[in-house]
């Protein structure tokens, strides 16, 4: 009998890599087919017997890449799992998975000396060559490393060690360190203009041994950089940008040597110097315009205040510093303040502004019990808070951590700038070289000869096209974090640019979850009953369940007054209802939920309840196996759901409606939001909406499901892109690859434009590299000279160069502008504010 296992596999970037995955996997025994797909980065395999998974990692890590099975939690850290933060002195270490050794950890830290995607490969392929490392990823936007290695097998030290000799400096997270490498290029600069300048002014003015000695002089400092970076990389048998450079510049000083002994007619003094300051110029703005860029991010999300109002047992106040608050602790926040730490109001009410953390453009009323979410500003009088949770405990850390995990991330798009990063180098030494020969041969004049190959050399920049993707994916998470707009993954940008199909929730998600009028509608056989005791026990069930449909009747049953009935065992179903358990000499057994959960589990209930609630959730209630009654709850549609949906279908994607609700709720709501009848599936259990995703998926379709994250975690899950309608201060436990933290479903039509936006720059910035290195090597090579006899000076190739890395990277900025949330329309005046609700119906 033959076995399936199917396997996702990193690494990869092309046809050559598919091979080598193909070869380990078939070298394994009992495996009789092997199908490595590039595109999917994934593997089918199918064996005679079933293989230890070890095995198969052993086998594709020797190959040089990484296999998971599907259940690897170190391809995406659980929510709540710090990253390391930009201010740690110390790496994020967290337990990541085990191998057969034992646990696996985690680690991020920064990467100083990178200059292109060819960087990238060189640190990837030096780690990876670690028996310990089980993967690697570095982001040059980012200058940072995530991977994960076995502690059984190797160690930290032996990482950063490893770093260094390939010619890079490891460094621990530090809040400092961008604005230090900015620093550094600045100068680095200013010290090469001035030798630049004196060389230039000098130039034809003084003797051959003077210009001689400032020549060497510049290449030393102003070129120190390069020959570093090239020597590193020479040791690990690559090439990148260093590289070139240093090939490019040396030439020039070898030409104005040579001169000064007569040698050569004549010198490239000129050459030599403008490259220098051109290409710095270049790294200088490359590094403002890199660390302007990271910087969005520091700004969003460093929002806790550096002190707080503690509250003494004497009820005086004295301020302390941040770290040493504790977890219950009270702090007193006055009005205008940021909240200092996560916790819950002690006072009966407060006004949060929330638009630094959610991006909820209007304050937001809470209540005495609610969690209120560190980095808020106070909106209304002072109030009192009890700390729940601080530093990494927070809400506005753990969305750094995601964000921060979207952006070491690769979408796919990346992998064409992968494939030729990894040759390019290479190839433009060939056209450098054949370039010399060319003109050397056919004209015999070895200055032109020279002036081709220097061009040639630093003209062509790699940086470019590594910078080209993780940029613009670093701008896009920045600016759609300060719209309250989290995405978990990076891959999750491209996919949600490009769905055909968006699902939607109905109850808090496409309609407001907040039921205006509720009432109970008793069932006639159980009038005997005594009535006060069902609705205590009921009260006591639903506290226990995170359903807006559970928390709208508990809400309805608190404000008349009902106590709830002991403490029941309760077992949900998500998306049906629950079954709540009270032990006891006479405990009694309840079951709430739709209809079709109460006849599944035996209770007899009529088909004329169902008619009793023509525009609502019809929720029935059963005591000991016996129908009780039904409440009916109406919900409203989110006055924005008109406005998103039309967005969608302006962009060519088909809306649907899939809720558990009864055929007759869902069609009246999708009435009124616009969405097709025959686009309703109404009365499914959360299995049936999985199964319907995966059904149009199979078909071909790029599925996104929006869900409010509680009973739609499957559907979430296996849809190809997953969008939970989050609550900010309950982020770990939603699911999703996308979190929209504000009360507004607007933030689903931003999401999706800053993804399509975020795209689009990256394929821009793709074709800008492409673009420079197409125009610029040929034009750099003497192209022109055959037919107008005019030839590019080297010094306008190594400003190309500089402009190119540049372009691409204030492109990717350009973001913050482009990106734009929707404006939230005003309130009507004629509808009532939640806490101004009169009290629901009469249960």
């Amino acid at each position: 009998m033959s076995v399936t296992h199917r396997y996702t596999i990193s690494g990869m970037t092309c046809q050559n890599c598919v091979r080598h995955v193909t070869r380990a996997l078939s070298s394994l025994p009992g495996v009789t087919a092997v199908d490595v797909n590039l595109e999917k980065g994934s593997a089918t395999v199918e064996s005679s017997a079933p293989i230890p998974f070890d095995k198969v990692q052993a086998a594709v890590s020797e190959a040089g890449y990484e296999a998971s099975d599907g259940s690897d939690p170190a391809m995406r850290r659980p929510a709540g799992t710090p990253a390391a933060p930009a201010n740690s002195d110390e790496p994020a270490l967290t337990p990541d998975r085990t191998s057969p050794t034992g646990p696996l950890r985690r680690t991020s830290f920064r990467v100083e000396g990178m200059h292109c995607a060819t960087c990238v490969f060189t640190i990837e392929k030096t780690l990876r060559k670690d028996p310990g490392v089980t993967r690697a990823n570095v982001n040059l936007a980012t200058e940072s490393c995530d991977l994960t290695f076995d502690p059984e097998k190797t160690t930290l030290d032996r990482i950063f060690s490893a770093v260094r000799e390939a010619g890079y400096t490891p460094l621990l997270p530090d809040a400092e360190a961008v604005q230090i490498e900015y620093r550094k290029e600045r100068n680095g600069l200013l010290l090469t203009a001035v030798l630049a300048g004196i060389l230039l002014l000098l130039h034809h003015r003084t003797d051959r041994e003077w210009i001689l000695l400032l020549s060497v002089l510049l290449q030393g400092i102003g070129g120190w950089t390069f020959y570093r970076g090239a020597l590193a990389a020479l040791k690990q048998k690559t090439a990148n940008m260093d590289t070139l450079v240093a090939l490019g510049t040396t030439a020039a000083l070898l030409t104005t040597i040579f001169h000064a002994f007569g040698l050569t007619p004549d010198d490239m003094v000129m050459t030599q110097a403008l490259l220098l300051f051109f290409i710095r110029s270049g790294k200088f703005l490359e590094a403002w315009v890199k660390a302007r860029a990271r910087s969005l991010l520091t700004q969003t999300v460093s929002v806790l205040p550096e002190k707080a109002i503690l509250v003494l047992p004497d009820k005086s106040t004295r301020p302390i510093p941040l770290s040493e608050l504790t977890d219950g602790s009270t702090v007193l926040v006055p009005r205008g303040e940021r909240i200092p730490a996560d916790g819950t109001l002690l006072d009966p009410e407060a006004w949060v502004d929330l638009s630094l953390v959610t991006g909820e453009s209007l304050p937001v009323r809470k209540t005495a019990g609610e969690d209120l979410i560190g980095g808020a500003t106070n909106a209304g009088s002072p109030f009192r808070l009890q700390v729940t949770g601080t530093g990494k405990d927070t809400v506005v850390f753990r969305i750094l951590s995601m964000v921060q995990e979207a952006q070491t991330g690769r979408p796919p798009v990346q992998r064409l700038a992968d494939r030729i990063s990894a040759i390019f180098v290479p190839s433009v030494i060939a056209l450098a070289l054949l370039s010399f020969l060319i003109f050397r041969l056919t004209t015999g004049n070895f200055h032109l000869a020279l002036m081709a190959l220097i061009g040639v050399l630093v003209v062509a920049c790699p940086c470019a096209l590594g910078l080209a993707t993780p940029t613009a994916i670093l701008v896009g998470t920045a600016r759609a974090l300060r719209m309250g707009i989290v995405f978990r993954k990076g891959e999750a940008i491209e996919t949600l640019s490009r769905i055909d199909l968006l699902a939607l929730d109905k109850t808090g998600t496409l309609t407001e979850g907040t039921f205006s009028d509720i009432r109970w509608t008793p069932s006639p056989s159980f009038l005997m009953s005594p009535e006060n005791t069902l609705r205590e026990e009921v009260l006591a069930a639903v506290q226990q369940s995170s359903h807006p449909v559970s928390q709208a009747i508990g809400i309805s049953l608190s404000t008349q007054g009902v106590s709830p009935q002991g403490h029941p065992s309760v077992q949900e179903t998500p998306g049906k209802g629950l079954i709540a358990r009270w032990t006891g000499k006479e405990g009694a057994t309840l079951h709430i939920g739709n209809l079709s959960f109460l006849r599944d589990s035996g209770i007899d209930a009529p088909e004329s309840f169902t008619d009793l609630s023509l525009s609502g959730v019809l929720v029935g209630v059963a005591r000991n196996g016996v129908l009780a009654g039904t409440f009916s709850l109406s919900d409203t549609l989110r006055p924005e759901a008109e406005h998103v949906l039309r967005y969608f279908s302006s962009q060519g994607v088909e809306v649907h409606l899939l809720t558990g609700d009864g055929e007759q709720e869902a069609r009246r709501i999708a009435r009124l939001a616009g969405i097709s009848p025959d686009r309703v599936h109404a009365a499914l259990s959360p299995e049936e909406k999985r199964n319907r995703i995966r059904q149009w998926e199979d078909g071909g379709r790029t599925v996104a499901m929006a869900g409010d994250g509680i009973n739609d975690a499957g559907a979430l899950a296996q849809a190809s892109v997953g969008i939970a309608v989050a609550n900010a201060t309950a982020l770990t436990r939603e699911n999703g690859d996308i979190l929209l933290l504000g009360n507004h479903l607007l933030r689903l039509e931003d999401a999706h434009r800053a993804a399509t936006r975020t795209m689009a720059k990256i394929r821009q910035n793709l074709g800008w590299a492409f673009l420079y290195n197409l125009l610029g090597i040929p034009l750099a090579g003497g192209a022109l000279y055959p037919f107008f006899h005019v030839f590019v000076p080297p010094y306008y190739s190594g400003l190309a160069m500089s402009l190119s890395s540049v372009t691409v990277v204030a492109n990717a900025l350009s973001l913050t502008f482009s990106i734009r949330e929707t404006p939230v329309p005003p309130a009507s005046s004629d509808k009532t504010l939640p806490e101004e609700q009169p009290s629901p119906g009469s249960a």
